[in-house]
């Protein structure tokens, strides 16, 4: 965006993510089969012949004592065809569940950032933010990352006063080049807790927080690049 000569510059809009949508689901008709789905083929391994209830090439009657004995033979194979197709849905993070706990050692989380007793919906969200997350680096980016966590913000970019480009009367305030490292965050519809004579207890509650912000503060410092500096407007 370019530079106004009196503005600070202020940034609403979110750049565009990673594709969404996820990987489509692995499933066919043994993901969950049941003794009917495998015994048609199971009987078929048996050699040809009367002994084996097929004489002539006819088909082997599925109410047979042979096919019940294979009914039974097969059985651990229904258990072992549903895991093995819950084994690659867990493969993708759009099918994580019971490997959960292995993704986030993998992948560091929970992180610093993270809520206590997250529920398990948010622990997949998360996850799914740190693998699909494309580069964090212009502030469009920081309103993309926000978003996915549930606020909305804008944010602006402070200018120092320059002589021959900035304007009297305008944003441009006096001070050090090394502020414009600031980048200032505003929460739409923050609430701030404050501490409260009375209620609130010295020395362990703080004089006001800013709440989930706080978390969404932590996320946007650890995203940053090294060139910038979120902090929480006004």
């Amino acid at each position: 965006m370019a530079r106004d000569p009196g503005l600070n510059t202020i940034t609403t809009e979110a750049s565009a993510g990673a594709p969404a949508g996820g990987v489509p689901s692995a499933w066919d008709s043994l993901a969950t089969p049941s003794n009917d789905d495998l015994i048609g083929g199971a009987v078929s391994l048996w050699p040809p012949g009367a002994a084996f209830g097929t004489p002539d090439g006819q088909a082997m009657s599925l109410s047979s004592l042979l096919a019940g004995f294979t009914r039974v033979l097969i059985s651990p194979w229904e258990w072992l065809y549903a895991r093995a197709f819950k084994l690659v849905s867990e493969s993708t993070v759009f099918g994580v569940e019971e490997m959960l706990a292995d993704w986030e050692i993998e992948y560091g989380l929970p992180d610093a950032c993270a809520a206590d007793e997250e529920s398990v919906a948010a622990r997949l969200r998360a996850l799914e933010a740190k693998l699909m997350a494309v580069a964090i680096v212009t502030p469009s980016d920081f309103i993309r990352l926000a978003a996915s966590y549930g606020f909305t913000i804008t944010i602006e970019e402070p200018a120092i006063f320059e002589c021959g480009f900035s304007e009297c009367g305008g944003e441009h305030t006096v001070g050090n080049v090394r502020q414009e490292v600031y980048w200032l965050v505003t929460v739409t519809d923050l609430a701030v807790d404050y501490f409260r004579a009375g209620e609130s207890e010295c020395g362990y509650d703080p004089l006001f927080s800013y709440g989930d912000a706080e978390r969404l503060l932590c996320l946007l410092r650890q995203h940053s690049p090294a060139w910038a500096i979120p902090v929480l407007g006004n």
